[in-house]
């Protein structure tokens, strides 16, 4: 991604503290107590990827059985029009690539590898959760092998179908589920406004560089500013460096924006200006044109338009003059 969703998941859950309260959450009851996630520790994820070429996941960690041993997770973060329809065999050959590491040691069992998925869709998942359900063949006879195949089932954590208040994690981890939950409805700053005590924790738990990075986040996605109210709050939350960091990136975006919106403005006139020229020289050269030209020339580009003029002496007439310059 690289997508911001992506950018804000990583800087938050790159936090050992961050998925600590995620996964107590979302794991199992029965296996949290035996997972030893005060010792949580990221791994490079290129390790996976070294091998086979395979997709590498967003996140990897390590975390000791308090009986002995090791489990390894794998977290990716998914935001698609359409979920990924093999995400089981993705997550398959992320373990097959663990396992073969461990099996370097010839003394060593096979690790735990558990694949999270974190899926923030405007609509629920619908792709396969299972590595069964991408076998080709009838499912009775999948069900009837199921002792002799291979079965992996995804840890599919999906924002979209879980409310505010029952996202899992604690403070800023939860704050950035909230962000990434609703982040097509481009509205971010009402989010945060309505869980400043979030971000309040967040900054304490994971730092000052994941908080500004939840502020830049809402900043690009979020169709109106914030007021000025929520920023007072928010930046009085700050030290000084961190408070002239994330005004001086504020009035940056706010030149962008403001950049952008004069130059879609000149690039607007520019393509009126084209369109009218291109307009009177086919209608001079060949008369009133067919309503099935003058709808290509309200749709042409303005590259096009603006190439009517090296043609307009050459084609035998308005319809292979349009089709001549790509409009057609």
């Amino acid at each position: 991604m690289s997508q911001p969703h992506d950018a804000l998941f990583k800087l938050v859950f790159g936090e050992p503290a961050a998925l600590r309260g995620f996964l107590r959450d979302v794991l199992p009851p029965e296996v949290v107590p035996l997972l030893d996630l005060s010792q949580l520790t990221p791994l490079p994820t290129s390790q996976v990827n070294d091998k086979l070429a395979v997709r590498i996941p967003d996140l990897l960690y390590q975390a000791p059985w308090r009986g002995g041993g090791q489990a390894q997770l794998a977290v990716v973060m998914e935001h698609q029009s359409s979920p990924d329809p093999r995400m089981p065999l993705r997550a398959l050959r992320t373990t097959m690539r663990v396992w073969e590491q461990a099996m370097e040691d010839p003394t060593a069992r096979l690790p735990v590898v558990l694949t999270l998925v974190v899926t923030h869709g405007a609509r629920p998942w619908s792709a396969p959760t299972k590595l069964s359900e991408l076998y080709d063949a009838p499912p009775e006879a999948v069900a009837a092998l199921r002792p002799y195949l291979p079965e992996l089932v995804l840890f599919v954590e999906d924002l979209a179908v879980i409310p505010d208040s029952a996202l899992p994690g604690d403070g800023g981890a939860r704050l950035a589920l909230i962000l990434l939950r609703h982040a097509h409805e481009g509205k971010l700053w009402r989010n945060i406004e309505d869980n400043v005590p979030l971000f309040q924790a967040g900054l304490s738990e994971l730092g000052v560089n994941p908080s500004l990075g939840m502020l830049e986040y809402a900043m690009k996605l979020s169709e109106a500013p914030w007021d000025d109210a929520l920023r007072e709050r928010l930046l009085a939350l700050l030290n000084p460096p961190e408070r002239e960091v994330i005004m001086s990136y504020f009035y940056r975006q706010m030149e962008a924006s403001r950049e952008e919106g004069f130059q879609l403005g000149r690039e607007s006139e520019r393509a009126r200006n084209a369109r009218d020229v291109a307009r009177r020289l086919l209608t001079r050269r060949f008369g009133p044109l067919s309503p099935e030209d003058e709808a290509a020339l309200d749709g042409a580009s303005i590259d096009a338009l603006e190439a009517v003029p090296d043609h307009i002496f050459i084609a035998p007439t308005a319809s292979a003059l349009l089709r001549a310059i790509g409009v057609y």
